[in-house]
């Protein structure tokens, strides 16, 4: 029973990564500009009208110094040109004019990640009561409440700076970090026996690490794409004029026949893992994805399931790292 509540916190975590892309393609990302509340509110307003007449600049003015102390804080951490570079950027300080439709997407993928919260917290607690590796599961889940909390500031700091490139990048990161943890979580919980070659737990970690940087990859070339939307068409879109998406498309391309292999590996060593053939599945139907994406002008439909692709390989690589002994025979 506790296992399965564990396998359904994971799925949250993984809903709130779909509904950040969601609020991500929509540009729903500022639809409220203040963070944990929305204007000031608990339940957003529908109406412009709800809203003071001088609220752009009164938020704006808010962000400025939300900009100041994250700023500072880069600063204290040795990433003193990053912060300059922030607080160079006064077009971080506009306020977008209210989008009902964008404020209530916002609040909507605020409410999932409060609620995967609440499922992190009862993890935890449910650590206090156990008897076996007590020290171990309550380190695991009180580390995940602290990277849920770090997720959480860091997350309104990609609102206080209006979504900087890096800034969202980190994001996407410490979430990709937020399910290695949950799976390592089940697997003590789950307490496995079963055992696979240690040529296999090599294999499989190896491509985690390259698997993780592609995400990074993948995630900057949104960003590239985004900005260079602003002022050009997207009929005009042409990813080989990227340097980075080529990169990422070799990367990709390198991915796939990683997958191939790993899952031949398996096949012909009669290794039956169902997260080898899930990775191989995933990443097969990502790289299609991903070119259908580059080819015809990222239709917003397939992003979220680009990215979904992404982040269930990422974990079933976890899974294989994380879960299985390795046999000594």
């Amino acid at each position: 029973m506790i296992l399965r509540f564990h396998w359904i916190t994971l799925i949250m975590i993984y809903l709130v990564i779909i509904a950040g892309s969601i609020v991500r393609i929509t540009e729903s990302g500022m639809g409220c500009p203040d963070w944990p509340k929305c204007f000031d509110q608990y339940i957003p307003p529908t109406d412009v009208s709800q809203l003071p007449e001088n609220y752009q600049l009164f938020y704006s003015s808010k962000r400025e110094k939300k900009i100041k102390k994250f700023t500072s804080f880069l600063t204290n951490i040795g990433l003193e040109e990053k912060a300059i570079l922030i607080q160079a950027d006064k077009s971080l300080l506009y306020e977008q004019p209210f989008n009902v439709w964008n404020t209530w997407l916002e609040y909507i993928n605020r409410l999932i990640g409060a609620l995967a919260g609440i499922f992190i917290f009862i993890g935890f607690l449910l650590a206090l009561f156990t008897k076996r590796q007590k020290g171990l599961r309550i380190f695991l889940g009180l580390g995940l409440i602290l990277l849920t909390l770090f997720q959480a500031w860091w997350g309104s700091m990609v609102v206080a700076t209006n979504i900087v490139p890096w800034v969202l990048t980190v994001h996407m990161v410490i979430a990709a970090l937020m399910i290695l943890w949950q799976i390592i979580i089940i697997s003590v919980w789950s307490d496995s026996t079963v055992a696979i070659p240690k040529k296999l737990k090599i294999i499989a970690f190896v491509g985690l690490v390259f698997f993780l940087f592609q995400i990074i990859l993948g995630t900057q070339v949104r960003q590239i794409v985004d900005h260079w939307l602003d002022s050009s068409s997207r009929n005009e879109l042409i990813f080989q004029d990227f340097s980075l998406f080529l990169s990422h498309r070799t990367l990709a391309l390198a991915i796939v026949i990683y997958s191939i292999i790993l899952g031949s590996y398996a096949f012909f060593r009669k290794i039956n893992l169902i997260e080898i053939y899930l990775f191989a599945i995933c990443v097969l139907a990502e790289a299609l994805v991903g070119k259908v994406l580059a080819d015809f002008n990222l239709p917003a439909l397939l992003q979220p399931i680009h990215l979904l692709l992404a982040m269930v390989s990422f974990g079933s690589l976890s899974r294989i790292v994380v879960n299985y002994q390795i046999d000594k025979t």
